[in-house]
């Protein structure tokens, strides 16, 4: 990039933050709570945060660890929170349940689960699951059953060992089971992190996107109230979010991103590297074939179509919704 340019950007990153301090005191308190404890796919919200991005836009926001995308939805729909950082089925069905919540933009666009497993006894295929055993969560039983119907794997032949989403990693390093379903950007780059540093044993992911079951994973949504009655915070909370990831798009960044994460969320500091995995594991998941060219953030009516018809397919959904009542590209 020419120097010239590049100072040209820093100036527009700096320039709003010089903004009249009666300008800024007169920002609105917001929340953000987020899905999990700090993973690399959070790194855009807590870098606009420290660099000032959503004080410039009038925003006072507090972020907030999460327990889990459901309880984020929850906690949003009771209006305990003004945002929150969701899985995107989870937001669909809890739309289509009746929550008043709705996706504002979605960062992990091609995200989903995969099978991860020992490098040493690796699940490669679908097939080669026939004969082994999985541990998955209860909310992960159908979506994995959907996977082997998929691709014609027997459910007769493979062990689905429900367990809670806390013992999941435990049976696996236990080696009680042979693989378990995860995010893949998830807890198997920790699992990643700990081989390389000796802790632990190489693993092998199998991504479901690479055989057939695609589905947009992470985004930020409000409940609908907020939108209808106060726009211009749900916009300068997207702007600001969508800057932040903008800024990081580029991975040179990405250690100091992470060290700015770190501080801000008060994470353990053995996560340091495994967060920094995830999110560079995050860059070529940010947008769809179908979402490429627009700006990030922005999501297709086709990847909405095919979440809702995922949902549908493993029976969490009776019927599908439209797809114009779970999202909004309007603050993008």
């Amino acid at each position: 990039m020419p120097v010239l340019t590049r100072r040209t950007l820093s100036a527009l990153t700096v320039a709003p933050l010089a903004r009249p301090f009666a300008a800024r005191a007169a920002a609105v308190p917001a929340s953000l709570r987020m899905d999990w404890a700090l993973s690399g796919y959070q790194l855009p919200f807590y870098w606009a945060k420290a660099r000032g991005y959503y004080e410039a836009e009038g925003v006072d926001l507090t972020i907030r660890d999460g327990a889990g995308s459901a309880r984020a939805v929850q906690l949003v729909s009771a209006k305990e929170d003004t945002f929150a950082l969701a899985d995107t089925l989870t937001t669909i069905n809890s739309a289509a349940k009746g929550m008043k919540v709705r996706s504002l933009f979605v960062v992990v666009q091609e995200g989903g689960s995969a099978i991860v497993s020992w490098a040493d006894r690796p699940i490669r295929a679908p097939a080669e699951m026939a004969g082994r055993s999985i541990a998955a969560a209860a909310d992960q039983k159908p979506l994995i059953e959907l996977f082997l119907n998929a691709n014609r794997v027997p459910l007769s032949e493979v062990t689905i060992r429900v367990v809670s989403m806390q013992a999941r990693n435990t049976v696996f390093y236990q080696k009680q089971v042979d693989g378990i379903v995860s995010v893949v950007i998830g807890s198997p780059m920790d699992m990643i992190v700990a081989a390389r540093e000796g802790r632990g044993a190489p693993v092998h992911l199998m991504p479901f996107s690479d055989f057939g079951i695609r589905n947009m994973a992470t985004g930020a949504l409000a409940h609908e109230d907020t939108i209808a009655a106060n726009p211009a915070l749900v916009r300068g909370f997207a702007r600001a979010s969508l800057r932040g990831l903008a800024d990081l798009s580029d991975e040179a960044r990405a250690d100091e991103a992470t060290d700015v994460a770190m501080r801000l969320s008060q994470a353990p500091a053995n996560r340091r590297e495994s967060v920094k995995l995830q999110w560079l594991a995050t860059l070529p998941r940010l947008q769809t074939d179908n979402s490429r060219g627009r700006p990030l953030g922005w999501t297709s009516e086709a990847d909405w179509v095919n979440c809702i018809d995922l949902l549908v397919r493993t029976e969490q959904m009776r019927a599908p919704v439209p797809p114009s009542s779970v999202y909004t590209n309007d603050f993008i």
